[in-house]
């Protein structure tokens, strides 16, 4: 899916229509809620798995650019890229998890990059509604306090993670080149996995982590003068 979407994105480069580039800035709130799966111990005959869920709410900031192709009229299409800063993180606490030692895990996203394939739709001179699908990755972090015991999660672990995703909203112009945004924005990333040893029993306890991201934002969008592409 990720290699069929970037093949029609850079198929679009060379299509011939009027086309501008335009930037700007996207401010709003991410909520993000991390699903996971706890198996332990990985070497006993009884096997023990925990589903549960953290969640978080925290500030987002978006920067984009993209480039807009209109085909017809009120017809348009864009290839966007999106340079993320996601705030926030999901808190939880097990209480005497070994030997009265608790365990304070912090887990989140960070920031991350996605590109996005956006067809607009001109409802009137002044109002435009867009949506598409898009990939995304965005670094996602897990840190714990050593303890005793701990629940596979001890110390630190990073990775980027991809997804899949959708962008919608609405522009409004404030100008021939200025526009307001209002943004939804998705993304469900894939799995991550980690397997660690319980420093006291010595058993091994695998966790898979699965966040998503529902994100809202109200920004600005300015769109260079258009120019016209010519076949050669």
């Amino acid at each position: 899916m990720n290699k069929r979407f970037l093949i029609i994105a850079a198929c679009l480069l060379t299509i011939d229509a009027h086309a501008s580039w335009y930037g700007g800035v996207n401010l709003g709130i991410n909520s993000t809620n991390i699903k996971k799966n706890l198996d332990y111990p990985l070497a006993g005959t009884a096997l023990t798995s925990a589903n549960y869920h953290s969640g978080y709410s925290g500030f987002h900031g978006q920067l984009f650019a993209g480039y807009d192709f209109d085909f017809k009229e009120q017809i348009s299409v864009a290839v966007e890229g999106n340079a993320d800063l996601f705030t926030g993180r999901a808190l939880y606490r097990i209480n005497n998890w070994s030997f009265l030692a608790n365990v304070n895990a912090k887990e989140k996203l960070e920031n991350g990059f996605s590109i996005f394939l956006l067809p607009t739709y001109q409802m009137n001179p002044y109002v435009k509604v867009f949506a598409g699908p898009g990939v995304s990755t965005s670094r996602f972090i897990i840190n714990s306090n050593d303890t005793a015991g701990n629940e596979g999660v001890s110390g630190h672990f990073s990775k980027w993670l991809v997804g899949g995703g959708l962008k919608a909203g609405a522009a409004a112009s404030f100008t021939e080149n200025l526009d307001l945004l209002f943004t939804y924005q998705f993304t469900q990333y894939q799995n991550a996995s980690w397997t660690n040893a319980e420093p006291v029993s010595g058993e091994f306890l695998r966790g898979h982590y699965q966040p998503h991201a529902h994100i809202v934002m109200v920004g600005l969008s300015l769109h260079l003068p258009e120019v016209i592409r010519y076949s050669k």
